[in-house]
């Protein structure tokens, strides 16, 4: 897509996603609250759609986190807004498109967790009870849409995934034991599998790295590295060369801060056996 006008190389892709989805641009102009002819002008490239526009229709699609980073990327790159911006978080996610190429495009998830195992690591059981905690609507669709990432992960072998988690996400369970253990065997199932690289962080020790929250950095095949900062209601992105090195740097930083990888695979198989005693 790089000999494309910037609008167009956007329009293109959201009007493939749409159309893998099996939406017309009324059906989506109707959900939405737009014209069609509006749908229409941001496919076509005639309308400069704005970051929140277009993370609006990204939601609609439910489409992939690391998908959705990359494309806003474009667009804030497009307006000159290139360095940090915000969208708001959620939003309806009614379909889940099925985004092609997705290997091809991601190289590397560098993410960090100090609350709850990441999306691409929850069992069904532990998404639902995450978005019913969260007063999230539809939770069934929230756990079945992380399955669907899941499985597409592991479809593309390629992409280097690697975590750091703190050790109290594997005591903190938002629903029973048996969904925390269920969780846990899950993750287990996921490192054992060599789909990811995942570190669990002590909760004593000495530590030369401290994160002020929840973080992933996407490194993509083409184009700029991103970090996506979540919230409660809004998503911060960062993709100036500084805060990504900054990201990176600390991520390298949590990362030595953590145990092995066996040992954190020791230490998630112990939590796992006191929960079962």
């Amino acid at each position: 897509m790089g000999d494309l006008a910037p609008n167009a190389r956007v329009g293109n892709e959201l009007r493939g996603i749409r159309e893998q989805a099996g939406l017309s641009g009324s059906a989506v102009a109707r959900e939405l609250g737009w014209s069609q002819s509006k749908v229409s002008r941001v496919e076509t490239g005639r309308f400069g759609a704005s970051i929140g526009e277009v993370a609006t229709l990204l939601d609609y699609y439910g489409v992939a986190e690391e998908i959705r980073a990359e494309i806003l990327s474009w667009v804030a790159r497009d307006d000159g807004a290139q360095g940090a911006w915000v969208v708001r978080a959620g939003g309806p996610r009614r379909r889940q498109a099925e985004v092609g190429a997705v290997e091809a495009r991601v190289k590397r998830l560098l993410q960090y967790q100090a609350l709850w195992f990441p999306g691409l690591l929850q069992s069904p059981s532990y998404a639902n009870a995450i978005a019913k905690s969260g007063r999230f609507p539809s939770p069934e669709g929230i756990a079945a849409r992380r399955q669907a990432r899941q499985d597409a992960l592991r479809n593309r072998r390629r992409v280097v995934y690697q975590v750091v988690v703190e050790q109290d996400v594997l005591e903190r369970s938002p629903g029973s034991r048996a969904t925390m253990h269920e969780q846990l065997s899950a993750v287990l199932d996921v490192v054992d599998e060599g789909i990811v690289d995942l570190r669990i962080r002590p909760a004593q020790g000495d530590r030369a790295a401290y994160a002020a929250g929840s973080f992933v950095l996407y490194d993509f095949a083409k184009g700029t590295p991103v970090v996506l900062v979540e919230a409660q209601t809004a998503d911060l992105y960062l993709s100036s060369e500084t805060d990504v090195a900054a990201y990176r740097r600390l991520f390298r930083d949590l990362q030595r801060d953590a145990l092995d990888k066996d040992a954190s695979r020791l230490l998630i198989e112990r939590t796992r056996r006191q929960l079962a005693s």
